[in-house]
């Protein structure tokens, strides 16, 4: 059913990847007119108006995606909780590689450039939310199947 616990943590976790998907992960304010971004389309180091940096990782962008189509797939799945159990696995993959790849190119990529330290962004954070709200909805839907066979074992 829809409104069960886990489908609202599946939704949140739907909504979490879509901030992740539209806000920047990381900034670095090195001057007024001079920041290093990191989000999941691009790396860049800005120098006014201008790129002196530009690093394409729209394969972060995808994953993100990929995790946020299968996250609305499986809200609908609640009829069998097995094959939910499994989408909600794949989906934690999906959102752990996404993060871990960004957090990489935070460290090699945007680190390096400039001076100074930056600040995570409100993508970062989202993504966080997105895995941990991912995997309560799967400790809920284990319970669920528990009570399920329990009370068949009673029958």
């Amino acid at each position: 059913m829809l409104q069960r616990v886990q489908s609202v943590l599946l939704l949140l976790t739907a909504l979490a990847l879509g901030v992740f998907l539209g806000t920047n992960s990381f900034v670095k304010a090195i001057s007024p007119s001079e920041k290093v971004v990191v989000n999941p389309y691009h790396v860049f180091h800005q120098t006014g108006n201008l790129a002196s940096f530009n690093k394409d990782i729209y394969y972060v962008a995808v994953l993100g995606g990929l995790a946020l189509i299968l996250t609305v797939f499986t809200i609908f799945q609640y009829k069998n909780r097995i094959r939910q159990m499994l989408f909600v696995a794949l989906n934690s993959l999906l959102i752990g590689a996404a993060l871990a790849i960004t957090v990489y190119h935070i460290q090699t990529d945007a680190i390096k450039l400039g001076s100074g330290e930056g600040t995570y962004g409100l993508g970062m954070w989202a993504a966080f939310v997105a895995l941990a709200a991912n995997w309560l909805a799967n400790r809920f839907i284990k319970k669920d199947e528990k009570l399920v066979k329990d009370a068949d074992r009673m029958r």
